[in-house]
């Protein structure tokens, strides 16, 4: 079965695609839209400064998709790729292209807040700090980070070029993430669920 078009993925779950990968994104972060895309501007817990466990977070299932999801970018003229919290530094200035199969995808989520808690706060913080509410005002609270916890990374290369040999210790994963080679331009990445791609939430 073919994969779902990784637009069209995003538009199914209302899912916004970050620009740079961040680990900092979770829920109650301030995300800040500018000209490249959108940004981390700080988080809930910095404002509200509630005592641990408040601002807790756990990972789940994202359970959004039966089989995969596909997205393929053009390589041409780049030599680095930094792509859902995997970072390849150099060597690819022989791949064409690359096509990402996401197998699996993982939300995080608060384990005790929630929008109806937080917009009487955010409220009250409009009359009682108008400094800090203009900095809010207008931006977006993350509730759900999204992670590829699974993704095949296939690349496109010219002739018969060992990608492998060229790439293999310029790649880096954060936290648990793994990866395992299944051919001299294929590799798997599990267990990646440090740097989210995309977040869902709502507007100020």
């Amino acid at each position: 079965m073919a994969g779902l078009p990784f637009p069209q993925f995003l538009k199914r779950y209302g899912i916004t695609l970050l620009f740079a990968s961040d680990p900092g994104v979770v829920p109650g972060a301030i995300i800040e839209k500018r000209k490249r895309g959108y940004f981390c501007a700080g988080k809930l817990e910095q404002i509200f400064k509630d005592p641990p466990p408040a601002w807790d977070t756990e990972l789940q299932p994202a359970n959004l998709v039966y089989g995969s999801v596909e997205r393929s970018l053009s390589l041409s003229g780049k030599a680095s790729m930094d792509e859902f919290g995997i970072s390849v530094g150099g060597g690819l200035s022989k791949a064409r292209s690359v096509n990402f199969l996401i197998s699996g995808v993982k939300c995080r989520v608060f384990k005790h807040q929630s929008k109806i808690l937080l917009i009487p706060r955010l409220q009250e913080l409009r009359r009682s700090n108008k400094d800090l509410w203009k900095l809010i005002n207008n931006n977006t609270i993350a509730d759900y980070t999204y992670y590829a916890t699974e993704v095949t990374v296939d690349f496109e290369v010219e002739g018969a070029v060992d990608l492998k040999t060229e790439i293999e210790n310029q790649i880096v994963v954060t936290g648990d993430a793994s990866v395992e080679w299944k051919s001299k331009s294929k590799f798997v990445i599990s267990n990646n669920d440090q740097i989210p791609f995309g977040f869902s939430g709502w507007t100020v």
